[in-house]
Order: C-alpha cells, then structure tokens, then sequence
C-alpha cells in the first residue's frame, strides 16, 4: 500500500495505491456478489462466467471494488498516518482499476482543526438560590384534595369548587335538542355564568331552568339562544386538609410531614432545572470564547441535518406537516443552531483531550441501563438499537460532553443569588448594554463641532480651487 496525503485547509487528500492479491480477490468478490444477481441472456442466473461479467459491468465493478477497499482500510490509513477526521463523511474523487490487481482510490476527508483553547478553569456563573415559596406546596396539598372527592350529605348544598353530576337538556330556538350527563367542577369555567348562578346553594335532586342562554360558536359570535334544564344527580365535597385526611390517602403521616415530602420534591425538582440552566450558561460561555475558530463544513453539514430533523420533528408534534418553504423560512435561525453545536463539539473534544477525560465501558453501560429503565425495556434492546440506527455515537458524545461541563463546574466560581437579586442584576447589566450602545449611535451621528467647521472649511476651499480651475480653463 502506498499512501501520499496533499493538505488544503482542513481538507486531506488521500491517494493510496495497492496492487497484487489484496486488490484481486476484491475484484473476484465483487463479481461472484454481482453474478449472483444479475441475468443475461444465455446463461444461467450465478453462473455467467467472470469475463462476461467484467466486460459488462466494468464501471460498476470498478465503483464497488474502490469503495469496499476504502471501508476496510480506512482505519489502519488514518491510524498510520496520525490524521483525525472529524466526521465519518469521505469524499471519493476518483478510482482507477487496471486489470485485476492494481487500485489507485483517491478521496478526501477532514480533520480537526487546530486551535488554542482559551482559559476554561476558573469561569464564574451566576444561578438562582433554590428556594421554595409556600403557595406551591400549598398547591400541591389542594391538588391531593381535589384527587380524593367525597360524597355529600343529602342535605347538602352546591358550593364552589364541588364536584357535581347533572343531567342537562339543551333546547335551541331551532327546535334542536341535546341531552347528556356531565361531571363538572363547579367554579372552574366549564359551565355558563348563568348556569352556574342557579345551580350554586341547590341540593341533590333539584332541577333548575335558565332561559335565553346565548349559543356561541368557536369563533365567539352568537348564533341563537336555548333553553337549558339541569338536574343535581350527585354532590361530592373536598375532604378537609387535616393530619387524618393525608394518613387516610398514603401520603404522609400527617399533614406537617406531607408539606417537608412536598418541599423536597420541589426543591429536587428546581435543583436538576437550575443544574440544566447551569449546564447551558457553561456550554454558551465556551462557544463565547471560541467563535471564531475554524468549522470543518463536514461537521458543520452534519449538525445541520441533525438540527433540520430536530424541528421537523418539532413541526410534526404541533400538528405541522413540515415542507421546504418552512424549512427555508427557518434556515438562518437552523444554521446559526448548527454553527454553535459545532463549536461545541470541537470544543468539548478538545477539552476532553487536554484534560484526559474520557467514557469508558462501564459508563455506556450504565447510561444504556438508564434508558431501559425509562422506556421500559431490557438494556440488550435498547443496546441493539443504537448501534443499528447509529446513535450510540451520539450516546458516547453525550456522556463525555456531561463529564467536561462537570469539570468545568468543579474548576468555576458558581454564585448563588435570590431571585431578586439576579433579576436586579441582570436587568441592570441589560440597561447598561442598551445605554453603551445608545451612546455608540450617539458618537457616530454626532460629530464634534470643531471637527463640522473643519469640514467645512475643507469643502469650501475644495469649491473655490474648482471654480478658479474651470475659469482659468
């Protein structure tokens, strides 16, 4: 094998030649794999002798032969020759068979590029203070109430926030008639004001009758008026918010230790959105300080099509057949997606590198365990899965990318503030940063008065030189 590699950017070009047995049994392989499925006239399906088929198949022999030699060979060349490519994308530009024993394939890949990383260790962030206010938990204790209604009395009365049963007959001024059951929380909008009125401080069994109810369409606009006759099937009452009432349910021993579990969970729960908006604020920092690196296009094709299918996909969930007048409405946006996610990735890796931080088996594993456990599945499918749709690439990145923002979050100066102070500060950096760019605007518009003269003077004297030019002329 003889291997010669030109430079051009971030590009490698490589031109290997290989002769001998290697290249012919290639050559044989790719032609039983071709008689197999190919039929011409006068021969038997798998048994047209390989001279037929070289003569008839030449340019497509010759394709194949160069692209499986390239496939098993690749590795060892990028290997040997100490190049890093940065995607898997490998541009063939030419191939060239003579006879059965001699290949010369060139094509082209790129490599990551060179670039000094900036000062990593030592970044400081600001986050929100964790803190839970007490009308969360207070819903949350009115959310368990409202899962666990009970029946009413006879002799009760509908109140607000009830759960009734009623039995309804709607009559339009047309003549047309719709009868049903329903099962409403009162207070909650889902029946009329009118309606409402009427039926509150009834018991069960009451009927009520509201004439000249309006009928209103989807659009808002009313289209006729109906008689509505309601019946109270069933009332049920929310339980009080007592120690007994949350043992009665399972949830806690008593209502004071219900409300520490519920202010647990919450402050678990803000605790992974403050990490996650940590996390962001970090990867947004390292592509702040290396914007202006070189992106190798294969990379940066490839994190465009990964964003495209993203909001596609996006699209789709919303109810939105995506096309390519929305996709082309959406590209800058899409691209400039796609340009940071490639920065990261360089960035990342180059981190990971200097720093040796590396997954490893045992950390694959554990992530593919995790994924079964969330879609309730074994780790083998989950496993299977990736490496035949080529995600676990993409896994490994994931992983990685997790350890070197840890890192960095190890080696930054993280400050906790209260909400009030955050958004005190930053909504005064924000004045700043408008009012330095106001004053920006300023000083380019308005020049100084000196300087207006100046100019003057100079367009005068330029005036007069032209007009005793053309005189003297």
């Amino acid at each position: 094998m003889a291997v010669t590699i030109e430079e051009k950017g971030l590009e490698r070009i490589i031109e290997v030649t290989e002769k001998g047995e290697k290249v012919k049994k290639l050559v044989d392989d790719i032609v039983k794999e071709i008689s197999k499925n190919v039929s011409i006239k006068g021969f038997r399906k798998g048994h047209v002798p390989p001279a037929v088929i070289k003569a008839r198949y030449k340019e497509a022999i010759k394709e194949e032969v160069g692209k499986k030699y390239i496939s098993e060979n690749f590795e060892k060349i990028v290997e040997e020759h100490n190049l890093k490519p940065i995607t898997t994308e490998i541009g063939i530009q030419e191939i060239e068979l003579k006879g059965d024993n001699e290949l010369r394939v060139k094509f082209v890949i790129e490599v990551e590029p060179e670039f000094e990383l900036k000062d990593y260790k030592g970044l400081e962030f600001d986050v929100v203070k964790v803190e839970v206010p007490e009308d969360s938990v207070q819903k949350v204790l009115e959310d368990l109430r409202m899962q666990h209604y009970k029946p009413a009395g006879d002799d009760a009365t509908v109140q607000e926030k009830d759960k009734i049963k009623i039995h309804y007959k709607i009559e339009s001024d047309k003549g047309e008639v719709e009868e049903n059951d329903f099962e409403v929380v009162v207070g909650t909008n889902q029946l009329r004001p009118e309606i409402e009125k009427e039926i509150i401080g009834k018991k069960k069994g009451d009927e009520v009758v509201v004439e000249e109810v309006p009928l209103i369409n989807e659009k808002g606009e009313e289209f006729g008026k109906a008689k509505v006759e309601i019946k109270i099937l069933d009332i049920q009452k929310l339980p009080e918010l007592t120690d007994e009432f949350i043992k009665e349910i399972g949830f806690a021993e008593n209502l004071e230790e219900a409300k520490e579990k519920i202010k647990k969970d919450i402050e678990k729960e803000l605790e992974q959105i403050k990490e996650l908006e940590l996390d962001q604020k970090i990867v947004d920092k390292l592509v702040e300080l290396h914007n202006d690196i070189e992106i190798p296009q294969s990379l940066l094709r490839a994190q465009l099509n990964e964003v495209v299918a993203e909001y596609s996909a996006q699209l789709e969930r919303a109810g939105i057949k995506p096309n390519k007048d929305i996709i082309a409405t959406a590209l800058p946006n899409l691209e400039e997606v796609a340009r940071r996610r490639a920065i990261e990735v360089l960035v990342i890796n180059k981190i990971a590198e200097k720093e040796g931080i590396k997954v490893d088996d045992k950390d694959i594993e554990a992530e593919i365990d995790r994924m079964a456990k969330e879609m309730n599945t074994t780790p083998e499918a989950v496993k299977a899965w990736l490496y035949e749709n080529g995600y676990i690439n993409k896994v490994i990145y994931g992983l990685l990318k997790k350890k070197v923002i840890d890192f960095i979050k190890q080696n930054a100066k993280i400050n906790e503030l209260s909400k009030e102070e955050y958004e005190k500060k930053y909504s005064q950096q924000e004045v700043e940063a408008q009012q330095a760019e106001g004053q920006q605007v300023e000083e380019k518009v308005e020049e100084k008065p000196e300087e207006k003269q100046e100019e003057g003077k100079k367009k005068k004297s330029t005036k007069g030189r032209k007009k005793k030019d053309k005189e003297e002329k």
